[in-house]
C-alpha cells in the first residue's frame, strides 16, 4: 500500500466539516464524490500500450457525528467512504478471475508490462482541492477493511478513513455530514418529501470520470416513488432518472425549491437523501408467432433507479463500532 493508504487506515481521527454553500447544488458537493476502480491497460492499434484509469463505481465521503456541540464548527465527525457492497465484491471477483486467467495480450508484443494484480484492494481516485489543473491522486484501500451492512440484502459498504491524512495531502475539503447535510427517513417525513420532488445524482456513469482528473457528472431527475420506503415497507425508493454502470454508490441530493403548490412544503436545502444501488431493468420478450414460445429477450434500462436511504449508512457504521468493542 502507499503511504497515504496506510495513513488513511490509522483509525478514527476527528475533523470538523466545511459548511455547505447556498445554491441549487453547492459547488463543494462534487468534492465529496470519488471514483472507485483501477488502472487497466489501454490499447490503440499501432501505438504503445498505456495504462488508464477505469471507473467501476462511485463513492462519497460521509461524516458521522461523534461529538455534538451547539456551534456546528466545533462538532466532531468520523469520516467514512461510502459505496455499494456489490462494487467492492464485484471488483474482488473480477481481479480473482484475472489472476486465474491472465490476459495473453499483456504478456508479449503489446509494449505493456503487466501490473501486479490487486485483488485484495480497490483503488480510490480523488481530486486535489487546491487547483483545477492538478491531476487526481489514487490510492488503494484493502478489501478486508471495508465494512458491510449486517443485513446482506442491504447493498451498503463503508470504510473508515483518516481525514487529517487526506487534508494534509490536499485531498479533502468537504464531506456530507449525517446531522447537517443529510436527511434520513424521519427527516424526509418531517420535510414532506414526496414523489415529484426534484433530485440531483452525482457520479461517474459509463467510465466517464475523466482521463487525468475526476469530473463529476450531475444528472437531474425526480423522486418517482418513496411512500413505501417511508412507511417501512421497502428498503429502497425509486427515482425517475437514468443511471448506468459506474453510478453505483452515487449520492442523491434533494433539489431545493423556493415555491410549491398548495398543500406541499418547499424544499429549502440540498440534503443528501440517499445513494444509488442500480437501475430497474425492463425486459422485452419477442414471441414466435408460429410456436408461441419466447424467441429472444432484451433487457433495457427502464429509466427508474433504486436508491438506498442514508439510514443504512449509519446502521453499517454502528455495526462496525459494535464489532470493535471488547
Amino acid at each position: 500500500m502507499t503511504r497515504l493508504a496506510v495513513e488513511m487506515m490509522l483509525g478514527s481521527i476527528l475533523l470538523s466539516p466545511v459548511s455547505a454553500g447556498a445554491a441549487e447544488i453547492p459547488p463543494e458537493y462534487p468534492n465529496a464524490v470519488v471514483a472507485l476502480g483501477s488502472m487497466k491497460p489501454f490499447f490503440v492499434p499501432g501505438q504503445p500500450c498505456s495504462m488508464q484509469w477505469t471507473t467501476e463505481g462511485t463513492g462519497f465521503l460521509y461524516g458521522y457525528l461523534v461529538q455534538n456541540d451547539p456551534n456546528p464548527k466545533n462538532r466532531k465527525y468520523e469520516v467514512y467512504l461510502v459505496t455499494n457492497r456489490h462494487v467492492i465484491e464485484e471488483h474482488a471477483a473480477t481481479e480473482a478471475i484475472s489472476r486465474a486467467r491472465p490476459v495473453p495480450s499483456l504478456q508479449a508484443g503489446t509494449g505493456c508490462t503487466p501490473l501486479p494484480l490487486k485483488g485484495d484492494s480497490i483503488s480510490v481516485r480523488m481530486n486535489p482541492v487546491t487547483s483545477s489543473s492538478l491531476e487526481s491522486r489514487s490510492f488503494d484501500l484493502p478489501i478486508k477493511d471495508w465494512v458491510f451492512h449486517p443485513n446482506k440484502t442491504i447493498d451498503v459498504a463503508v470504510i473508515n478513513v483518516n481525514p487529517l491524512a487526506l487534508k494534509t495531502e490536499g485531498l479533502l475539503d468537504m464531506f456530507f455530514t449525517n446531522d447537517e447535510h443529510s436527511a434520513n427517513r424521519v427527516k424526509l417525513q418531517s420535510l414532506g418529501v414526496s414523489a415529484g420532488d426534484g433530485v440531483f445524482v452525482l457520479g461517474f456513469p459509463m467510465n466517464l470520470a475523466g482521463i487525468q482528473r475526476n469530473y463529476v457528472i450531475v444528472r437531474q431527475g425526480c423522486i418517482a416513488r418513496i411512500a413505501d420506503m417511508l412507511d417501512g415497507r421497502s428498503s429502497t425508493y425509486l427515482l425517475d432518472a437514468f443511471v448506468f454502470p459506474g453510478n453505483s454508490g452515487s449520492p442523491v441530493v434533494l433539489r431545493p425549491t423556493e415555491g410549491s403548490i398548495a398543500g406541499t412544503p418547499p424544499q429549502p436545502r440540498p440534503f443528501l437523501i440517499g445513494f444509488v444501488r442500480g437501475y430497474q431493468p425492463y425486459q422485452d420478450v419477442a414471441i414466435s408467432p408460429q410456436t408461441g414460445r419466447t424467441r429472444i429477450s432484451f433487457e433495457e434500462n427502464s429509466g427508474l433507479a433504486d436508491v438506498l436511504p442514508v439510514d443504512y449508512i449509519d446502521e453499517a457504521i454502528v455495526s462496525w463500532h459494535n464489532q470493535r468493542r471488547p
